[in-house]
């Protein structure tokens, strides 16, 4: 019996400490996580603000850059608005106001100054007639007639009397602001009218030797 109580207490002894061992190591969890988590919601709230100022200058830059188009006259959007459809551009005499630019692979001509809203677009010499073919001659002034009664582009004809050619023509006078939406596509459907103009002559002609050559 003397025997068994110290084994006894021996015994208590070393299941406190296990105890007490056990909570320490639970503790020591607890705290080493609580700094991890504090540190990433420190970075949390540093980041959150950098993020919103970024996004706001964003904006403000975009405002600025749509104030500045505003703000922009008739030449200069042009240039600015060819430069976005891809279209490269050589300018003329300082004087004339031409640009002279390339789309689709056909060569037109504008003519534009920042004081007035409209812009004058040319396509030259896109189409020609030998003088002394009489008959063709006769029908190229018939679709023409034709192609500007059913067109918005206006197409016309010049005599050469050094290459002894009727040549053709197409013009086209649009309003060009800041203001229209889309000015990009807008500019670009401007631009196919003309070839829609030439087709309208092209298939005009075509009909007209048809109707010859079946009264014949």
């Amino acid at each position: 019996m003397e025997v068994f109580i110290p084994i006894a207490v021996l015994v208590i002894v070393m299941v406190l400490a296990f105890w007490r061992s056990q909570t320490g190591d639970r503790m020591k969890s607890t705290d080493v996580s609580t700094p991890t988590d504090a540190v990433a919601t420190d970075m949390e709230d540093r980041t959150t603000p950098v993020n919103g100022t970024t996004a706001q200058k964003n904006r403000e830059e975009t405002t600025t850059m749509e104030k500045e188009k505003m703000m922009m006259g008739t030449r200069d959007l042009l240039l600015d608005t060819l430069t976005r459809i891809g279209c490269q551009y050589e300018l003329g005499e300082e004087e004339d106001k031409r640009i002279m630019f390339a789309f689709q692979g056909e060569q037109f001509m504008a003519y534009a100054n920042n004081e007035w809203k409209f812009v004058q677009l040319w396509d030259t010499h896109w189409g020609h007639i030998e003088l002394d073919d009489v008959e063709e001659l006769s029908r190229l002034r018939k679709a023409i007639n034709a192609a500007n009664l059913n067109n918005s582009v206006t197409t016309v004809f010049t005599i050469n009397e050094v290459e002894k050619t009727m040549d053709v023509h197409c013009k086209s006078t649009v309003l060009l602001v800041p203001s229209i939406p889309s000015i990009e596509e807008y500019l670009k459907y401007e631009l196919l009218e003309f070839f829609r103009a030439h087709q309208f002559v092209t298939i005009e002609m075509m009909k007209l030797r048809e109707e010859e050559r079946v009264r014949n």
